[in-house]
């Protein structure tokens, strides 16, 4: 009986050692970036919670001109509740753009409404303050930075060794913010 050479299972043994430890360096290494991609977010989450406040104040004055219940308040309502939810960013960014359409069409009917015209303070918030806060913070969006860290992450997770090695232990791809 031949015996088995300490040799062969001390080479078997290394290279399992190097594949484990490219698999975890791939996996740790992804979550890192990862994270950093996450925090780039960050950005974001304060747009979207200035978004909020202004399709707050838009509601708080359309709701001392218009019935209860008005379809373009319930819209613009909706939008805001999506926006500041914990829900996906592709969910967030879909709310983001139905929120500058259905605040524009009820910022519309506000000015165009007998009683703001009225009333001296209202009209200037219909016709200045608000329009100009929502195409302010629709030019805060930092889409540049955060899609850039999201893409070159998706692009390394996708095009390399440790990439490939991180998706097959379950990693996944950056979200894109399209608004």
């Amino acid at each position: 009986m031949r015996k088995f050479p300490f040799s062969v299972l001390a080479i078997v043994l290394a290279l399992l050692m190097v594949a484990a430890a490219l698999f975890i360096g791939a996996v740790k290494g992804s979550r890192v970036e990862k994270a950093q991609v996450e925090s780039a977010l960050g950005s974001l989450g304060t747009v979207f919670t200035t978004r909020v406040e202004t399709g707050n104040n838009l509601l708080t004055v359309a709701r001392r001109h218009l019935p209860q219940g008005d379809e373009r308040m319930a819209a613009v309502a909706r939008d805001v509740q999506a926006l500041s939810s914990q829900a996906s960013l592709a969910a967030r960014t879909r709310a983001n753009t139905s929120l500058e359409e259905n605040a524009r069409a009820l910022l519309a009917v506000l000015e165009n409404s007998a009683s703001v015209q009225a009333d001296s303070r209202d009209m200037a918030y219909v016709t200045g303050l608000l329009p100009q806060a929502l195409d302010q913070s629709a030019q805060w969006t930092d889409v540049g930075s955060y899609n850039e860290a999201a893409g070159a992450y998706n692009d390394r997770l996708n095009n390399t060794f440790s990439g490939l090695l991180a998706r097959l232990l379950g990693q996944t791809e950056a979200e894109l913010f399209t608004p």
